[in-house]
Order: structure tokens, then sequence, then C-alpha cells
């Protein structure tokens, strides 16, 4: 016989090392950004490196307060030619001001995101009621081009909302899972990655503004509509748990 022991009243999140992701082809990265700062850095994807803290980000019970380029999680993720991402967040403003417009989630290099030689991901707000996320094409600097697709939200970004972004050969999709929106650009140049590694709640050079992140997740591969929905779901009952609906 052994001796089977339960401790109540622990919160076993806290001490996990791994997440048991329901696809987990391609995945890089799952990162739930609450509690602690050492949380918000912990890689949940089993055999992946760990992210770090730069700045003073503020964590919560629910999420991480980050401002672009100053308070935001580096992680160790390279980017390639087809990714999908999943995020949990809202702006810390209603972004009327563009100073306060944040940048989710990027690794976008260049000077500005609407032309010259820039290129890498972007997920971002663009207006109070509109975001964007895109990904670069094109076989050179000369011919790069920022490909975005974007959609708008009913209400201010400061709403808290699943989105998922779809990278690929043919072109991006975004998705807003809260409100049930999408919207699709397509590419007929080749994918142009760039070097730096992706970061949560911070672009790398342009767009400064805070906001709150819950989730983020990666995977190196374009995910079928199935395993979207599946990853949405899962995201979904894990935000509900902690008293968020997405």
């Amino acid at each position: 016989m052994g001796v089977r022991l339960i401790a109540k009243g622990v919160d076993a999140e806290q001490y996990a090392t791994e997440y048991a992701a329901p696809v987990r082809r391609g995945l890089e990265g799952i990162f739930f950004l609450n509690t602690t700062l050492a949380k918000a850095a912990r890689n949940y994807a089993s055999g992946k490196p760990q992210g770090s803290i730069v700045g003073a980000p503020v964590p919560s019970s629910l999420a991480l307060a980050v401002k672009s380029r100053v308070n935001f999680v580096q992680t160790q993720i390279s980017e390639v030619a087809e990714m999908t991402f999943f995020i949990v967040c809202r702006t810390a403003a209603d972004g009327s001001v563009t100073a306060d417009r944040p940048m989710f989630f990027s690794n976008y290099q260049g000077v500005n995101l609407d032309g010259g030689p820039s290129f890498g991901l972007a997920f971002y707000l663009t207006s109070p009621t509109r975001l964007s996320g895109g990904a670069s094409y094109g076989s050179d600097a000369a011919t790069n081009e920022l490909k975005l697709a974007g959609i708008t939200k009913p209400s201010v970004a400061n709403s808290w909302a699943l989105f998922s972004l779809s990278v690929g050969p043919t072109g991006v999709t975004l998705r807003d899972h809260t409100v049930g929106n999408s919207a699709t650009i397509s590419a007929s140049t080749p994918r142009r990655t760039a070097t730096a590694k992706i970061r949560i709640g911070s672009g790398v050079s342009a767009f400064d503004g805070a906001a709150d992140v819950a989730v983020f997740q990666a995977h190196s591969v374009a995910l079928t509509d199935t395993e979207i929905t599946s990853t949405v779901l899962d995201i979904r009952a894990y935000m509900a748990r902690r008293g968020l609906i997405v």
C-alpha cells in the first residue's frame, strides 16, 4: 500500500513545469502570465527554452501589465515561415492616444511599421477599435512588405479578448475569437522572417503603449482550423477558471 497525500488550498499551477496542451504540433511556447514574474517568464511547453523578464512588468492574479520596449517578456522563440499564435490581452488605455497603443507581441525589426525595409511579425493596436496582425513578405529589403490583416472590435480594445494570428506562405489571418471577427490578406511573394526573438508585450522598434497579457501560445506551424478550435476551447476553459470569459 502507498500513501496518498491530498494538499488542500494549494494552487498546483504554481508548481507545474509543463502544460499538456490539446494541440502540441509545432508547439514552441505557452506562457501563463499571472501571479509572479518568475511564472510569467516560464515556458510551459515541454522541452522548450524559458523566457526572461525585461524591465519591471507588474503581475496580478489574472495577467501581466507590460509596456512595449520597457517592461515585457523576452522569449527564445524564433520566427519561421509558418506560425500560429494565440493571445489573451487588452490595452491598458482605450487607444485614443497614439502613444498609448501597444504591441501585444512582435519581433518586427525596423523604424516604421508603415513602410521601408522593415520585416518580421507584429500584432498591435492601430486605433481605439482596430487591431492589426501581420508578417513580412519579399525577396529582399527592396521588395519587402508587411502584409497586415486588420479587424475592428465592436467595443474598445481595452476589453479582454482572445486572438489568434496565422501566418504562412500565402498570407495572414487574424481572428478575434471573442466576438467572432476575422480577416485574411493574401501574399504573392516569399515569406521574409526576422532574426529577433519574439517578445510578449513589446515591439522591437516601435509602438510603446501599455497592455495586459494573460496567455500567450506559439506554434511553429500553420495549425488547421480544427486545431485552432481545440486550442481556443482550451484557453477559454483556462481563463474561465480564473474568472474571465473570452
